[in-house]
């Protein structure tokens, strides 16, 4: 009898916790879901309090949760980190103290949840903002790209339609981005970054981002019209598609690109 009353409140307890837990997530997720809602149009940054709330959320999930609430509050945390250095700062070196931070929490989570699409996807997020910040020779030395690359195409096999295609994104951008380097790094091709980016696009036609990184790969392969025309669909949007802060910084570079373009 003394058994059961004790598993019967051992049951209790962890029911608790993930109660608690969830309710934490929840919240997270509501001050996420306002990150971009002070924005500065002109310096094209949004305010910091609700993202650090997020975060400061997310973290006392992890150290408080286990099991499958830990690892969503992990890749979001690692999400909140990313826009973070991204869209709230312009300043290189504050930058990197956050990427670190992300980059440090994603091969943390990868140990404990090696097969969570959500920690792959945004661990390749983050190392490819890392390394846009402290440059191409550390990030050669690290070895950026390839670390990128392996991240996406295991998200991907997990779950190819997790974060709208992330996985085929990411992957495409990298492909397209990183330096092909003989006997060194191969496999950087701009024509197959099109390929990869067509079938994220395939999967979800609507995301800016897919799409902007769709119309610079056609371009580089001679596809000036498709490009030009993927950018005005961009520009044309007027609801809020991936955030307000993504969309105004997405907006800019496309009327960057147009303008450069068309000339």
């Amino acid at each position: 009898m003394k058994r059961l009353l004790t598993l019967a409140f051992g049951f209790v307890l962890l029911l608790s916790v993930n109660v608690f837990a969830q309710n934490l997530l929840q919240q997270a997720d509501e001050f996420y879901g306002k990150r971009g809602d002070v924005f500065d149009n002109i310096k094209l940054l949004a305010d910091v309090a609700n993202i650090d709330q997020a975060i400061a959320l997310y973290k006392q999930v992890i150290e408080s949760a286990t099991g499958a609430e830990k690892e969503e509050a992990t890749w979001k945390l690692m999400r909140a980190y990313y826009f973070k250095g991204k869209y709230t700062t312009s300043d290189s070196e504050t930058k990197k103290k956050i990427y670190d931070l992300g980059k440090e929490l994603g091969k943390v989570g990868l140990e404990e949840f090696p097969e969570s699409v959500g920690i792959n996807l945004f661990s390749a997020i983050v190392w490819g903002v890392w390394g846009e910040e402290y440059g191409i020779l550390k990030a050669a030395k690290e070895g950026v790209a390839g670390k990128i690359k392996e991240l996406c195409e295991k998200a991907i096999a997990i779950d190819p339609n997790f974060d709208e295609a992330g996985g085929y994104r990411v992957l495409g951008r990298v492909y397209f981005k990183a330096p092909k380097i003989p006997l060194i790094l191969g496999w950087p091709s701009k024509k197959k970054a099109v390929e990869i980016l067509e079938q994220g696009f395939k999967i979800a036609p609507e995301n800016l981002n897919t799409k902007q990184f769709l119309a610079e790969a056609v371009y580089s392969q001679g596809q000036k019209d498709k490009a030009i025309q993927l950018i005005k669909e961009i520009l044309a949007v007027q609801e809020t598609v991936e955030g307000i802060a993504e969309d105004a910084v997405i907006k800019q570079e496309a009327k960057t690109l147009l303008a450069e373009w068309e000339k």
